[in-house]
């Protein structure tokens, strides 16, 4: 397996996340290779595990024939949400004015920024999404401070913060709880949480570990992390999975390989 990792115009890891991943790939025993665009990845195969965007890795893997699923708000977690989300379209939000406010956000990673709907001067923030662009939105909740927790095969290896009151913590056994009872979910992700002023521990939404902010996260786990959902999406086997951990989550997943 081939790491392919995304630099600047002076060839250095373009973000904090690149150069993360960079360093714990390193670590690991790989030599990544540098690219500055996408046409410099026009010789990949699925077998080359690519760091980068969102849209550079969700271009690639399209060539290779594989769609990525959307999870943000898994149906099975729904009540760890402790508020209401639902779909809908940009133009349907917009026209739906007693629903306001309201927090929106596409459906489709990165085709706008989501925000909080409370009047018409919020609505350039689209960008140049189309009126029927799918958007799911959700009720407001305020959250003092927000972490990330990081899942591999099913375990939690770490937590960061990365908005709010440090001093507030969240409560361990909830995240516990929905990590456990996200049976749908992916070699490798993360479960972002919040605390809100009432003390709540809720679910603030899932990421793909595909392309994943790292928040400094220790190298050598987020290098393993991308490499066990790279290599789940390709169907091939993870050379990082040294102690094989990938067999016992698939067998609790009840899952035939």
């Amino acid at each position: 397996m081939r790491i392919f990792i995304k630099t600047d115009m002076n060839g250095f890891p373009e973000t904090e996340t690149d150069y993360n991943a960079w360093q714990g790939f390193r670590e690991l025993g790989f030599k990544p290779i540098f690219y500055s665009n996408d046409k410099e990845l026009s010789g990949c195969t699925p077998d080359d595990l690519i760091v980068g965007g969102v849209s550079t890795i969700t271009r690639k893997l399209n060539e290779y024939g594989i769609q990525i699923s959307e999870y943000d708000y898994p149906e099975e977690l729904s009540c760890f949400l402790g508020r209401r989300v639902w779909n809908d379209t940009l133009e349907g939000i917009l026209s739906k004015q007693e629903q306001w406010p309201v927090f929106v956000k596409p459906v489709k990673d990165k085709v706008f920024v989501g925000f909080i709907l409370q009047s018409e001067k919020d609505v350039p923030r689209r960008r140049q999404a189309k009126s029927d662009e799918p958007v799911l939105c959700s009720e407001l909740v305020s959250f003092d401070t927000e972490w990330r927790a990081f899942v591999r095969y099913g375990n939690i290896w770490d937590v960061r913060p990365y908005r709010g009151d440090w001093h507030r913590n969240f409560d361990p056994e909830i995240l516990e709880q929905a990590v456990k009872a996200f049976k749908s979910a992916p070699a490798g992700y993360a479960m972002d949480i919040g605390v809100t002023e009432k003390g709540q521990t809720l679910l603030v939404e899932i990421n793909d570990g595909f392309a994943l902010g790292c928040y400094g996260a220790d190298p050598i786990q987020y290098a393993r992390l991308l490499s066990a959902r790279w290599c789940e999406l390709v169907g091939i086997h993870d050379e990082c999975d040294t102690y094989l951990e990938a067999v016992d989550w698939k067998k609790k997943r009840q899952i035939i390989y």
